[in-house]
């Protein structure tokens, strides 16, 4: 077994020395080395040596096949030095080849377009974090302790704890934002405040776990509810076009009195009816309303001093419809051939 392992150590050192080329090299190298090699096979049959004899033939197999490897290693150096100084000059003044650029995902670029549309409003554009605490989440919102959006249900929990104990949430709206942006504010105040959200939800072609939301908070004097029916329809009408009508609907949210849902017209079926709209030519779009008195106690706020509206939106639906997407998933699928059509 020793005098074999020495003829293999000395046959593959000899091969290695007369290769010229890359190809030959690597044409040894599997050999030599390969999983159908010789030296493999020695070493896929070394349990059948006696158990005393083992330990020395595995050291040596070890050693061979050690040596074979620095035997190819110094080989390819050579035979790479030696081709660099036969192959002909190369120009490195010539431009290389630009990378690919990437670009913004269309939810970014679709948001992107709403905050534009607030920010030349005077709106003030604000973020807060997505672990939040049930008092931001829900406590100062309005929002009583057997409400079914506490429930597990509906939202994810976290082991991190409160002060009061009570587990912290993954935020499921970016209304809590209103309540930390007034911590530092004072009216009047226009704000808007997008950012991801999160939903204990099935999944399919219209709902997500995680999906991305923009709210708007204005307080100041005066405030009332035909100034933000007016400002809903300024905003759908200029990000969808003037031909798009708008509708209300009474609603009720905890954190606003009176609430109410907007509704637009259909953009495919020009609100004629079709299968997106379920045949009744309109498309739920956002939930809205006067702050709540509580909610404007909370926020340090005198309600008979201020009033002020506040309204939300799910920017995944829109952008579908402003694009023409069918299914909500794609936008977190990775798959570069939808991104890459925007």
């Amino acid at each position: 077994m020793k005098s074999k392992l020495e003829q293999i150590r000395k046959d593959a050192i000899k091969a290695f020395e007369q290769a010229t080329d890359p190809k030959t090299i690597e044409k040894l190298e599997k050999q030599f080395l390969g999983r159908k090699a010789e030296l493999a096979r020695i070493a896929k049959d070394i349990k059948k040596i006696a158990k005393d004899k083992r330990p020395e033939i595995g050291k040596l197999i070890n050693e061979v096949k050690r040596d074979i490897a620095s035997a190819v290693n110094k080989q390819r150096a050579t035979s790479s030095a030696g081709a660099s100084q036969t192959s002909s000059k190369f120009d490195y003044t010539l431009p290389g080849i630009a990378p690919a650029t990437g670009h913004l995902h269309p939810i970014t670029q679709f948001l992107e377009k709403i905050e534009d549309i607030f920010i030349k409003m005077g709106y003030e554009v604000v973020e807060g974090p997505e672990l939040e605490d049930q008092k931001y989440n829900f406590d100062l919102l309005n929002v009583p302790e057997d409400h079914p959006s506490r429930d597990i249900q509906d939202t994810f929990y976290v082991s991190r704890e409160d002060k009061k104990g009570r587990p912290y949430v993954l935020r499921t709206h970016t209304s809590p934002v209103q309540i930390r942006a007034l911590e530092s504010r004072k009216p009047p105040v226009r704000l808007l405040v997008p950012g991801r959200v999160f939903r204990n939800e099935r999944t399919d072609a219209g709902h997500e776990t995680t999906f991305y939301q923009c709210e708007a908070l204005v307080i100041d004097k005066n405030i009332r509810v035909t100034d933000l029916i007016g400002t809903l329809e300024l905003f759908i009408k200029r990000l969808y076009g003037d031909d798009v009508k708008i509708r209300v609907r009474p609603h009720f949210y905890p954190f606003t009195e009176p609430s109410l849902d907007v509704d637009m017209s259909c953009l495919l079926c020009g609100g004629k009816g079709c299968s997106f709209c379920k045949q009744s030519g309109w498309i739920e779009t956002l939930g809205a309303g006067m702050v709540h008195p509580n909610v404007l106690k909370n926020m340090k706020v005198d309600p008979k001093e201020y009033s002020g509206f506040a309204f939300g939106l799910g920017i995944d639906r829109l952008m579908m419809l402003y694009y023409g997407v069918d299914d909500i998933r794609l936008s977190y699928s990775g798959d570069l051939r939808f991104i890459e059509q925007f």
